[in-house]
């Protein structure tokens, strides 16, 4: 497994561990005066496939919503870098507001686009014959895609919200002269609070 699927995979795992544990509560209790108030944009944190992994900007425009998130890991100098960055976009279709113990709901379909440069350091291998070969691990990667979601909690609105979505993604090596590699379903997951 690359390095870039470990650290996805991990994160993913932290941000959901960390949605669940510390956010679920104050967002189906959220604050009424804040829950009602429009939010023009919103900042968290996102794990997945289309909406990338990192720390998440999000603004608001009606029922239409632009994103962008960025994550970066460099060590060894710019030996060893990771940088994932992203850009997505989509249209809320249908709004619930909170009724009883069920919070706000926002149903929404959303595409982009997640770019991914990992560099690794320069690694020396001893052959047979006593000589030494040099190799680095580089590899550029991109992921466009489009799906469905849902905003649970203040979807839009000032506060805490969760989100989750399935997108059919299509992935590719390399961004330039991209190859295409495989085409599957992939979950996303986040969490923002807006303003």
């Amino acid at each position: 497994m690359s390095l870039y699927r470990k650290i996805k995979l991990n994160f993913l795992r932290s941000v959901l561990l960390l949605i669940s544990i510390i956010s679920l509560p104050n967002i189906l209790h959220a604050n009424e005066s804040t829950s009602h108030r429009n939010a023009t944009q919103a900042l968290g944190f996102s794990a997945g496939w289309v909406s990338g992994s990192g720390i998440t900007y999000r603004r608001y425009f009606g029922e239409y919503f632009l994103q962008g998130t960025v994550v970066g890991f460099v060590k060894n100098g710019v030996n060893d870098a990771y940088v994932n960055t992203a850009f997505s976009g989509g249209k809320y279709l249908h709004k619930l507001n909170a009724s009883g113990i069920i919070p706000p709901l926002g149903l929404k379909v959303m595409g982009g686009v997640d770019l991914v440069m990992e560099r690794r350091s320069v690694v020396e291998t001893k052959l047979p014959d006593g000589s030494a070969t040099n190799s680095s691990n580089n590899y550029d990667k991109a992921y466009y895609g489009a799906g469905v979601g849902l905003d649970i909690g203040n979807p839009g609105r000032a506060g805490l919200s969760l989100w989750l979505a399935v997108s059919y993604v299509f992935a590719y090596d390399g961004i330039i002269a991209p190859e295409f590699k495989w085409f599957a379903a992939r979950p996303a997951a986040g969490i923002l609070y807006g303003w």
